[in-house]
C-alpha cells in the first residue's frame, strides 16, 4: 500500500492535469505573444472602421453644406429672374404706350407741326 500522501499527491496532480487539459481548449497555454497580435489586429481594424466613419460623416457634412449653399444660389437666380421680368413688363407697357397712334399723332402735331394731308397731297407708291 502506497502512503496517503502519495497517493493525494497523484490525485491532485492528476486533477490539475485534467483542468490544464479541459481549459486548453479554451486558452492554450502559449498564447500570449498570439492573443497580442489579435488585439492589435482587432484595434487597426476597428481604427480603420472608424476612420472610414469619420470619412463618411464628413462627406455627408460637405454634401449638405453644398447643396445650402447651391440653393443660396438658384433663390439668387430666382430673384433677379423676378426682376427682369418685372422691368421687361413695365417696358413692354412703355413701348406700346409710345407707339400708340394717338400718342404719335399728337406728339407730330405738337413738336412737329404736322397735321393730316389734304386731297392731293397723298402719293400712292407701287
Amino acid at each position: 500500500m502506497l502512503p496517503v500522501s502519495v497517493t493525494r499527491s497523484s490525485t491532485a496532480s492528476a486533477q490539475r492535469m485534467d483542468t490544464r487539459r479541459a481549459s486548453a481548449w479554451v486558452r492554450p497555454v502559449n498564447t500570449s505573444s498570439r492573443t497580442l497580435a489579435e488585439r492589435r489586429a482587432l484595434v487597426v481594424w476597428l481604427a480603420l472602421v472608424v476612420a472610414a466613419g469619420v470619412a463618411i460623416a464628413l462627406g455627408y457634412v460637405w454634401l449638405r453644406l453644398q447643396v445650402v449653399n447651391v440653393g443660396y444660389h438658384l433663390s439668387a437666380a430666382r430673384e433677379v429672374i423676378g426682376r427682369l421680368e418685372q422691368e421687361e413688363h413695365e417696358l413692354t407697357l412703355e413701348l406700346a404706350t409710345l407707339e400708340a397712334p394717338a400718342r404719335l399723332e399728337e406728339e407730330a402735331r405738337v413738336r412737329l407741326g404736322m397735321g393730316r394731308p389734304e386731297k392731293g397731297q397723298e402719293a400712292v407708291l407701287p
